[in-house]
């Protein structure tokens, strides 16, 4: 060992004569690299950068900066590569995530589409640019969880959290010397501890569990419980058969293994069926009857990348994993998944539309399969990686793992019904002017109480409604009919747009119960030598009737009309009991009768040509048969 060593400092001692400075960092940075020792290249890399400006060096500095996560300091060595001569079309997609990474979506979305231009078909890259075109999306849901960082101390960095007894089981860093450190990042191996909540809310020094369980050379993460706390599955680096040499030199893969648990000591039990060494499996979710796990894996045959899959128990055995399809998979990584106590599936990807790095994804449990996925959105999610998600039973409250500041760590959060804006503008039917002023009543029908806001000077309202809850809003105003509308937050997840356009109120204007509009509603008609109310009519009738109940000071005059056909004396008769029905409706659905007066005109106000003796076709007569109304008192 002593030659080699002496063999390497003159080799890279005859580099630095014939090359200089420059050069000598390069080749040390690479000979970090070679063994994944990161923090280390990356010092190196950047003495190179320091000492002469090197496109080698800088592109290999900003790669070294992606692998060790490191996105504040990669977004600007990134930035330097795109303008060099050797620069890639991979190295823009890199600078496009560290670009996300630091919140700057827009920069990232132009660098995308530049990216895209040579590489059209490259789906990540579309997912990733279709969610840089709206970043705000992914800020919507900010009131519907409550997160903060859970107070664990004398640990570097954690993560993924798992209910165990009365505490958690975690996946935790923390501070170890020599061979318990890793050589890559210079941080110790991930092991598994327990921890549990005092009455302050501050979390016990975590205890490192005893036995097998943390014996691997390398790490040891990501463990799910049985029901009975008997049985553990964890994830675990695979370095069944490898050399110390070759654990420091050599990517290494995850398998997913198993111990029993007695008298708080973890006995070995027999690894996953599924184990390889030639793809990586881990991160195993159990259901709450133990009887299905979900993990991750990259075996041929996924979406790309990592995707989750499903195995059941049977005969005593695990079953031949099934990929859980495109509603959870994507081209890029999912990783993390849990199961909540209804079935519903929680993961992380970098594939589907997404803030940025990992997010956390939800995919409702169905009868046969999961729903497309769906982000939680901030403060769940961040620019940075999210991961790591679990749910107690009461699906209220739970902890995510995130590196949001910087480093793994844990967060607790609370679900709490989300408040649902409603918001909109109230404008004039007839010309779309804005109603400045205008009165808008907000009834909780739970609670029975009213607030009051009024319209801006362009018509503009908003308010926060409490939620799943039902109410009624009811929007007035001097001169105009005044209006209401029936909205809900039951189940809402989203902010209500609500417009309402308000219909003058004028005295004695005669009009046409609802003439037809967009929707097709159509005025109240009857049949020849008819007055009884036809289906037709139910519609606009009920309008009117809750145009009363809307507008209670004011009294209306029911106007019934007949065609030409017939004597004058015989269809002002008619056309008085074609109000007369008309009313009797409306006192039907709760209307006051002194409320109604009825007239009947007969055929003296025609609505086109069709007078006596004068040819029409039966469309014309039947657009004469008709009731309308008019305001003829307001009380004050």
């Amino acid at each position: 060992m002593k030659k080699n060593i002496t063999t390497s400092c003159l080799v890279l001692l005859s580099l630095f004569i014939l090359s200089g400075c420059s050069k000598i960092y390069i080749a040390l940075g690479d000979k970090n690299m070679e063994q994944l020792q990161y923090v280390k290249a990356a010092k190196n890399y950047e003495k190179a950068v320091a000492k002469k400006a090197n496109n080698i060096a800088q592109k290999k500095l900003a790669n070294t900066y992606r692998l060790m996560n490191d996105t504040k300091k990669g977004v600007d060595a990134y930035a330097k590569v795109i303008g060099q001569t050797n620069a890639e079309p991979v190295d823009r997609f890199y600078y496009a995530q560290m670009l996300i990474a630091n919140k700057k979506h827009a920069e990232a979305a132009a660098i995308l589409r530049d990216y895209m231009q040579s590489n059209p078909n490259d789906k990540l890259a579309e997912s990733i640019l279709k969610s840089c075109a709206a970043p705000e999306v992914f800020t919507k849901d900010t009131a519907k969880y409550v997160v903060t960082n859970a107070k664990i101390g004398n640990v570097t960095e954690f993560y993924g959290p798992v209910q165990y007894k009365d505490g958690l089981v975690i996946s935790a860093s923390i501070d170890g010397k020599g061979k318990d450190k890793v050589p890559q990042t210079g941080k110790s191996y991930y092991k598994l501890y327990f921890t549990k909540k005092d009455k302050s809310g501050a979390y016990s020094t975590p205890e490192k569990l005893s036995g097998n369980i943390n014996k691997n050379k390398l790490h040891t993460a990501s463990a799910t419980y049985s029901k009975d706390g008997n049985v553990v599955y964890y994830t675990a680096s695979n370095t069944d058969g490898l050399s110390n040499t070759e654990l420091l030199e050599t990517v290494i893969g995850l398998k997913i293994c198993k111990d029993t648990i007695a008298n708080g000591m973890y006995l070995k039990g027999a690894d996953f069926p599924y184990n390889s060494k030639e793809y990586s499996v881990g991160h195993p979710a159990l259901t709450t009857d133990a009887k299905t796990m979900y993990f991750i894996s990259d075996m041929p045959g996924g979406f790309g990348g990592t995707d989750v899959y499903e195995t059941k128990f049977e005969k005593g055995t695990w079953g031949q994993p099934k990929n859980l399809g495109a509603n959870v998979n994507s081209v890029g990584n999912e990783m993390y998944p849990f199961v909540d106590s209804l079935g519903n599936l929680y993961f992380s990807s970098t594939g589907h539309a997404n803030f940025g790095g990992l997010d956390i994804f939800k995919s409702a449990k169905s009868a046969n399969a999961f729903a497309q996925a769906e982000n939680l959105n901030y403060p769940i999610n961040t620019p940075k990686d999210d991961f790591g998600f679990m749910i107690y039973a009461d699906n209220k409250t739970g902890f995510l793992s995130s590196n949001r500041e910087g480093a793994d760590k844990i967060y607790e959060f609370i679900l709490q019904a989300a408040k649902v804006n409603i918001s909109g503008k109230i404008a004039s039917k007839v010309d779309g002017k804005p109603v400045s002023g205008a009165k808008i009543e907000i009834t909780d029908r739970a609670r029975n109480t009213t607030d009051t806001i009024y319209a801006a000077e362009d018509g503009s309202y908003s308010y926060l409604l409490a939620p799943n809850t039902d109410f009624e809003i009811t929007v007035s105003k001097d001169g105009f009919f005044s209006q209401s509308e029936d909205v809900t937050s039951m189940n809402q997840s989203g902010d209500i747009t609500k417009d309402f356009a308000l219909e003058e109120l004028v005295k004695d204007k005669s009009v046409v119960i609802d003439a037809a509009d967009e929707n097709g509603v159509r005025p109240i008609l009857y049949d020849f030598n008819k007055w009884e109310i036809r289906s037709d009519a139910y519609e606009p009738l009920n309008k009117l009737s809750k145009r009363l109940k809307d507008n209670p000071k004011i009294t209306i005059e029911l106007s019934s009309h007949t065609d030409c056909r017939g004597t004058d004396s015989y269809n002002q008769d008619l056309s008085f009991r074609r109000a007369k029905s008309a009313k009797n409706y409306l006192i039907s659905k709760g209307v006051k009768a002194n409320r109604i007066k009825v007239k009947g005109y007969g055929e003296t106000k025609p609505l086109n040509k069709c007078s006596d003796g004068v040819p029409c076709t039966d469309d014309e007569y039947q657009t004469n048969r008709r009731t309308e109304f008019k305001v003829i008192e307001i009380d004050k």
